[in-house]
């Protein structure tokens, strides 16, 4: 178990294992404890990002959260439903 895997992240979710990786981080398979179900976190990774290239960082990080958000799908499951 890697020291990240076990974490507890925003008060509720609790890291399980990576699921996968890419240029901006990691996602992985977590359970959230105040709703009891597994969800999918993905984990920003900002290690040596500098002036601009954290400017374009945020904007695509932000970018991204905003089309997972507006996904429908009948097995996405929203906050709101």
């Amino acid at each position: 178990m890697s020291r990240a895997e076990g974490r507890l992240v925003g008060g509720r979710y609790q890291l399980m294992e990576p699921i996968g990786r890419g240029g901006m981080g990691v996602v992985w398979r977590a359970h959230d404890q105040l709703l009891d179900r597994a969800v999918a976190v993905k984990e920003v990774r900002y290690d040596s990002a500098m002036g601009d290239e954290l400017s374009d960082l945020n904007r695509r990080t932000m970018r991204e959260a905003r089309a997972a958000g507006r996904l429908t799908h009948p097995n996405v499951v929203s906050s709101t439903t």
